[in-house]
């Protein structure tokens, strides 16, 4: 349940294909400048420049980013893109530009100096607006401080990161809410943002979208990038309709039936030796003085624990179902006192092994892997789950 992708490429790279796209768009302002000179008169010249830069640069950056390859593609199925890039950009653009063109035609009728340098002035705010978030996007940093180890899916998990500077930071993988990192000016400052995992699985990093649109606000200017977790974060399955199972019976036999020794309780006298009872529990005075096996018998002779062993489907779906009933079943038990012996097949093998409360439960069953199935074996023949006593 990592976040696929290698993230951005450096910030060197991104910085010159800005300063690229930045020539381009000069390069499209001085055709608008002629075009506008030639079309309308020398008035509209400011129009035409400001006209040609705002539609040139997000172009040359459009055109540029489809360029270089495909970026990788996250687990959600969200492409991370890899280069800095606009967001929601057609409507100030196109309000810039019909702002300066309006503003131009005033200035031509006119005729007055200082409407002309009014609008000198706007199309230079208007233009640095539109522009200059560019170069805090590529500096654009985030790192995780703090998070937690265990949550369920579906519920959401507090994220501590550090930010380089002012940022709107949106979690992309685990989805979350959108946070602003506020404070000073400059500087790197602390935000704590909220993802809800929507599925089991171990979480090892964040896809996130660092965004700034300094200094004036008009349009932001966007990175995505993944940051590793301060440490992994445990998705435990839903509480899911339990599936009985029946401790100490289905296909066992008195005989075959494993029991473990209790290491509590005091000792409460002997009797008889019955299947299943532990060699090591033989009183050798007692059979020597009646004849027959006897052993101890203690205030709690056995405890038997109850066998949950999960076996996951390949199907996405069914195995958060079959996940969701091992740990509702599983739950049960442990809250009753049952002990439970939980069987999963991880990324490193078969696992058997205790599980004492439902912190570890969620653990191991976010860990959980669906088990390979064999050519030729229907999907739907997959046993999901089964539970047993015994060892």
């Amino acid at each position: 349940m990592t976040p696929a992708g290698r993230g951005v490429e450096p910030a060197t790279s991104t910085l010159a294909f800005g300063l690229g796209a930045l020539a381009v768009g000069i390069a499209f302002g001085t055709g608008g400048v002629v075009a506008a000179r030639a079309a309308f008169g020398p008035g509209t010249a400011l129009a035409g420049a400001t006209v040609g830069l705002v539609v040139g640069i997000p172009a040359a950056l459009w055109f540029g980013s489809s360029r270089r390859g495909r970026a990788p593609r996250l687990a959600n199925g969200h492409r991370l893109r890899r280069r800095v890039h606009a967001v929601a950009w057609i409507g100030p653009v196109f309000g810039s530009g019909i702002t300066l063109v309006a503003w131009s035609g005033v200035a031509h009728s006119s005729g007055s100096g200082w409407v002309q340098a009014v609008g000198a002035l706007l199309a230079a705010v208007l233009v640095t607006g539109l522009v200059a978030p560019v170069f805090p996007a590529v500096r654009a940093r985030a790192t995780c401080t703090a998070s937690p180890s265990d949550v369920v899916a579906g519920q959401p998990a507090a994220i501590t990161l550090t930010a380089s500077g002012p940022l709107r930071i949106r979690p992309l993988l685990p989805a979350g809410s959108t946070r602003p990192a506020g404070g000073r000016s400059r500087g790197p400052r602390q935000v704590t943002v909220e993802v809800v995992p929507g599925r089991r699985g171990v979480v090892e990093s964040l896809a996130l979208e660092l965004a700034s649109s300094a200094p004036f606000g008009l349009v932001w200017w966007a990175r995505e990038v993944i940051v590793p977790l301060a440490r992994p974060l445990h998705v435990a399955p839903r509480v899911g309709p339990p599936e009985p199972v029946r401790p100490g019976t289905g296909d066992h036999t008195d005989d075959t039936v494993r029991r473990l020794p209790t290491t509590t309780g005091e000792i409460r006298g002997v009797r008889p030796y019955r299947v299943g009872d532990l060699r090591r529990a033989i009183h050798w005075p007692a059979t020597a003085h009646a004849g027959a096996l006897m052993v101890t018998e203690a205030e709690r002779r056995i405890d038997e624990p109850v066998v949950v062993d999960v076996t996951l489907p390949p199907d996405p779906e069914e195995a958060e179902r079959a996940a969701e009933g091992a740990m509702t079943t599983a739950s049960g038990y442990l809250a009753r006192g049952v002990p439970v012996l939980l069987v999963t097949l991880e990324a490193g093998g078969r696992t058997v092994r205790p599980v004492v409360d439902r912190v570890e439960l969620g653990r191991r069953l976010a860990r959980a892997v669906p088990a390979p199935v064999p050519p030729g074996v229907a999907d739907g023949a997959t046993r999901r789950w089964r539970g047993r006593s015994g060892t």
